[in-house]
């Protein structure tokens, strides 16, 4: 009865990967069947060089400006200041740009292995308001096999600098969502061209705005890819950064207009002494395992009046427009936490969050007018970012039954110490899917949450930070270890990650080994520790329902409308 048990699993586990297989051969066939209709011939020998590719490449709305071989080895970027990035295999680059529009141009860059390529294709995302092409985060895929494109979402800038943005309508547009496709589409009829078929699977991975840009793929694109990482993902832009005005604000009213380091250490220290330990986590723990676990009272804090009425504040988010920052760790004193992004040493408005929210609002929402922080209330910025830029920006439809339907697989990711986008935003948007597929079990057969204990934005923190994300673990080849692997694997073999290790290492330096790991669980799971076993093996925790489901579904559904 075991064998034949067996058999029954295995022969399900093969219909599955037959499936999978099936559709990526028809996308294969259309994407050649497409190539051929724009001018490409299906067969090997009509394949570009890479050197070609910057003559005989031609596609609607396109200029390719430079197709090179890249040796092995290093490359230095076209960046100012340059960046070296090692340890690649030699590969074909196309730069170039699309104008879609009179008013566009969209700068990408195409990178294929001259060898070895692995027939899939991944598009990296930006961060900030981009302006500038993602070259770190290509060349990791690039040394796994892919091909991989990123873009500067159509116009070059600073990463906080929205003054592009100041009479040109469509540059926003670009930067919301049309660069994405139109990079997207370009990357593979260059693909096409250069290895005479296109990939055969495809994927995208970003952080951040590159997370909004993900979430934005699955709900205005659900056809081009099949598998998604998204990553902290900004997808509620508006409300997010109407947020970022609320906790400005709340930093000025205090009489010294801001928070020391000193108050930062207080507001740290309070919460680990009352809740670390006690949320399945060590009491050792530099962070908080499980912050929704946590109810602490800010009122308790040893600050004075105004500036526990600020801290409250930036707990709780403006009320019924964006949720606010738990504090789980030593956030508030980390240097890239708390100081960078609300505190600035004494000056909110230059902190991360001041500089973006101020951007957004000056050159995208109320160009040319002279707004202020002051100028209107919370709820009228947040009403006319809506109004103005919310169809075009924010990716935070629920409705992911098309992208669904297509087979894709969505993987999410957030710290729960980050300060730049409130991690409650990204169980908010899961729990809106939830509600509009029919229940946490049904969507977690195309998308799960993985919430990571005192990671900060995208990575770093006292947490373990290195999973695949933007820092590898130490076995990125394995699903266990590495979020794209694991990917990868769901998609192929319809194997959805029920786990997922995390690294963190000495210093933050994979040279200097490891300081401990631990499991990172599908939401509304976390990983508790099973009380015996080495603290640092991520072996000794569990993944766990949390005691009380309200614990993690306490969302502001307001926040997500």
């Amino acid at each position: 009865m075991t064998e034949v048990l067996k058999l029954r699993q295995q022969g399900g586990s093969m219909m599955k990967t037959d499936e999978g297989d099936r559709r990526g051969a028809s996308r294969y066939l259309l994407a050649t069947a497409a190539a051929a209709a724009i001018g490409f011939a299906a067969s090997p020998a009509s394949a570009l060089t890479c050197s070609q590719l910057a003559t005989s490449f031609h596609r609607p709305n396109t200029t390719i400006t430079t197709a090179q071989t890249v040796p092995a080895g290093t490359f230095v970027t076209p960046t100012v200041p340059p960046q070296t990035i090692t340890g690649l295999p030699q590969f074909c680059r196309v730069a170039g740009f699309t104008t879609p529009t009179s008013d566009s141009h969209i700068n990408f860059e195409v990178w294929v292995p001259e060898s070895g390529w692995n027939l899939k294709y991944l598009q990296v995302g930006c961060g900030g308001f981009c302006g500038a092409i993602s070259y770190g985060s290509m060349a990791e895929p690039l040394r796994r096999g892919y091909a991989a494109a990123g873009t500067d979402d159509g116009h070059q800038a600073s990463g906080v600098d929205a003054s592009w943005a100041v009479g040109h309508p469509q540059k926003v547009v670009d930067f919301g969502y049309r660069s994405l496709k139109e990079t997207t589409d370009v990357a593979r009829d260059i693909i096409m061209a250069f290895e005479s078929s296109g990939p055969r699977r495809s994927y995208f991975m970003g952080c951040s705005d590159g997370g909004r840009e993900a979430l934005m793929e699955a709900q205005r694109f659900p056809q081009d890819f099949d598998g998604i990482v998204a990553g902290s993902p900004a997808n509620y832009w508006t409300h997010l950064f109407t947020g970022f005005v609320w906790n400005q604000k709340a930093l000025a009213a205090i009489s010294g207009g801001d928070l020391s380091p000193a108050d930062l250490g207080v507001i740290s220290n309070a919460m680990l002494a009352q809740c670390a330990g006690h949320d399945g986590g060590l009491s050792t723990d530099p962070f908080l395992n499980n912050p929704p676990a946590c109810r602490f009272n800010p009122e308790k804090l040893s600050l004075t009046k105004d500036k526990v009425e600020a801290v409250k504040k930036i707990f709780s988010g403006p009320p019924g427009i964006f949720p606010g920052y738990r504090v789980g760790g030593d956030e508030a004193s980390n240097a890239a936490n708390w100081p960078a992004w609300l505190t600035d040493s004494g000056n909110p408005a230059n902190a991360l969050q001041g500089l973006f929210g101020d951007n957004f609002f000056q050159f995208i929402v109320f160009p040319n007018s002279g707004w202020t922080p002051d100028s209107f209330s919370i709820a009228e910025n947040a009403r006319q970012a809506d109004v103005r830029t919310a169809a075009i920006l924010n990716s935070t439809d629920p409705n992911l039954r098309p992208f669904k339907s297509h087979g894709g697989k969505l993987i999410q990711y957030v710290g729960w110490g980050d300060t730049a986008i409130s991690p409650e935003n990204d169980i908010n948007y899961f729990n809106a899917v939830s509600r509009e597929i029919g229940g946490h079990e049904d969507t977690g057969d195309f998308y799960r949450l993985f919430m990571v204990p005192g990671m900060a934005h995208c990575g770093g923190g006292p947490g373990p930070n290195a999973f695949g994300q933007g820092v590898n673990g130490p076995n990125p080849a394995d699903a266990a270890d590495d979020i794209l692997t694991a990917l990868d694997q769901w998609v192929e073999k319809r194997d959805a990650p029920d786990k997922i290790v995390a690294t963190k290492y000495v210093n933050d330096d994979p040279t200097q080994g490891i300081a401990f790991q631990r499991p990172l669980c599908p939401f509304p799971q976390f990983a508790k520790y099973k009380g015996t076993g080495s603290t640092t093996s991520a072996a000794s925790f569990a993944c766990v329902k949390p005691d009380h489901d309200d614990d993690h579904d306490h969302d502001r559904e307001a926040s997500n409308r």
